[in-house]
């Protein structure tokens, strides 16, 4: 499948250059050794010290260049179109007229989203992103390498020892395994306190880190319901687009289901889902978004996700018409009723001509004809009624005509069958590739005058169906029909 994500040239984009710590890596003098001491002889917060860990406080540059240009070097967000009017570019409509296009706009200042969330430096070149959305943070931007020299020792540190390098500790595998096995047995809540303040201060890039994810998410499924509902808080306060970003990415997205699966009251739900449903559109067509939506239909009320199931109404073409999205449209379609349902079923029946011809759109049409509601069917039928041809001469779409005439009544089947035998252009689904299948159902589902119309125009056309492969498909399912009258 394509992607959607693309990124402008990346030249502006850089990670920092750091000062020239004491110990420099690869040197083979004293200095690399912290202070050319041995570990026991120096306490940890020296040793930290001249660790240069503290890469959170550092001055960042600004960067700009991330806007809605010219996208054919690299990759990047590139949402799609609205099908109902949106504009503005491939942006996606956000509630008070934004776009995530927009806000995610790095300018000069470092007024962006990830501006304010202290992310400059830790985009990277999609080549290098391994199919995260370009949300990796650099690893070079947080943890000096010398940090390793730690590792033997940090399982002998109480946690008090490394305050004010929780957050750098967690990016890195060693630190990161430490600190989830420090949560699993925590004596207290003091612990789990001290490591949930530090983690909220960046919240966001160790929910996007290869490591940091994994102590988050530990964090989550730990901390109590209010530092549960502060951190819901952070992220959408801070940006209502970045847990939108967050669920998109490789790592952001097992974060975002886990507080899924950890919200205990309303209050976290409506958080959650008011951030999350502008975005349903992008969500619903990413990998990993696809399993954040379905969660929320699966588990949270119909009221809850009446704003996804709107949004997805009205993207609804879009969203059938992509490989992920059309499983997602068709439950949300199971996940609904009244109202919600009436507003998406008749969305989806608006657009049924398209979808209907789409590599992944026709399993939606197929899907409500498979519902065998008759109103559903019938206001289903009505809009194809007229494309029955062309849409038998299209390769999907003489799956959904067959369908159509499998899953309806006699009295509606044979005003499709009358639609096809009395066209110009019939004898053309005869000899088809694709045409012939919608004749062959045609043949076995019809009765009476229908069925004799239909037995006489292949016997019209019979010496011309014998020459060719698709023809004689049709001869044959004729014959059978005649041996079981």
């Amino acid at each position: 499948m394509e992607g959607f994500r693309c990124f402008p040239e990346t030249k502006s984009l850089w990670a920092p250059k750091f000062s020239s710590p004491e110990c420099v890596p690869g040197s083979s003098s004293s200095q690399n050794h912290i202070g050319g001491e041995s570990h026991s002889d120096q306490t940890l917060e020296a040793a930290f010290s001249r660790l240069n860990l503290s890469a959170f406080s550092r001055q960042q540059p600004r960067i700009s260049g991330i806007d809605g240009g010219d996208h054919s070097n690299g990759s990047a967000l590139n949402y799609p179109l609205s099908e109902h009017g949106y504009s503005g570019g491939n942006s996606l409509p956000f509630g008070g007229g934004e776009s995530l296009q927009s806000a995610l706009s790095l300018q000069s200042g470092g007024d962006g989203v990830f501006g304010n969330l202290g992310l400059e430096n830790c985009w990277v070149d999609s080549d290098i992103t391994n199919g995260s959305n370009g949300f990796v943070p650099n690893q070079e931007c947080w943890v000096h390498s010398d940090i390793a020299g730690f590792r033997e020792t940090l399982d002998r540190l109480s946690l008090a020892d490394l305050r004010g390098k929780i957050a750098a500790l967690a990016k890195e595998q060693h630190g990161c395994r430490f600190l989830q096995k420090t949560m699993d047995v925590a004596p207290n809540r003091d612990v789990i306190d001290l490591i949930f303040l530090e983690v909220m201060e960046n919240v966001v890039v160790l929910m996007l880190d290869p490591h940091g994810n994994y102590v988050v998410q530990k964090l989550v499924e730990v901390c109590t319901e209010e530092q549960r509902t502060r951190m819901l808080s952070k992220l959408i306060m801070e940006s209502h687009t970045s847990l939108v970003c967050i669920a998109l990415d490789n790592r952001g997205t097992r974060t975002v289901q886990k507080l899924l699966r950890y919200v205990t009251n309303q209050e976290q739900v409506s958080l959650i889902m008011g951030a999350l449903s502008p975005g349903a559109a992008v969500l619903s067509k990413n990998n990993n978004g696809q399993h954040v939506i379905e969660y929320c239909l699966e588990n949270f009320s119909e009221e809850d996700n009446r704003g996804l199931l709107c949004v997805v109404a009205i993207n609804c073409c879009t969203i059938g018409k992509d490989k992920s999205g059309c499983c997602v449209l068709q439950k949300c379609v199971e996940h609904s009723s009244g109202e919600n349902r009436e507003r998406l079923v008749n969305a989806v029946i608006g657009k049924a001509t398209v979808l209907a011809v789409d590599r992944y759109g026709n399993y939606v049409v197929q899907h409500l004809l498979g519902l065998r509601i008759p109103r559903i069917t019938q206001n289903l039928l009505r809009q194809l009624h007229g494309s029955y041809i062309s849409i038998s001469l299209n390769k999907y779409g003489s799956c959904v005509v067959e369908k159509c005439l499998s899953e309806s009544s006699e009295e509606q089947s044979s005003q499709i069958i009358f639609e096809l035998v009395t066209h110009p252009n019939v004898s053309m689904l005869l000899v088809h590739q694709y045409g012939n299948y919608v004749i062959q159902t045609a043949l076995e589902v019809s009765k009476g005058i229908y069925h004799e119309a239909l037995l006489n125009l292949v016997g019209l056309y019979s010496d011309f169906l014998r020459g060719n492969s698709y023809g004689r498909k049709v001869l044959a399912r004729r014959d059978r029909c005649l041996r079981h009258k």
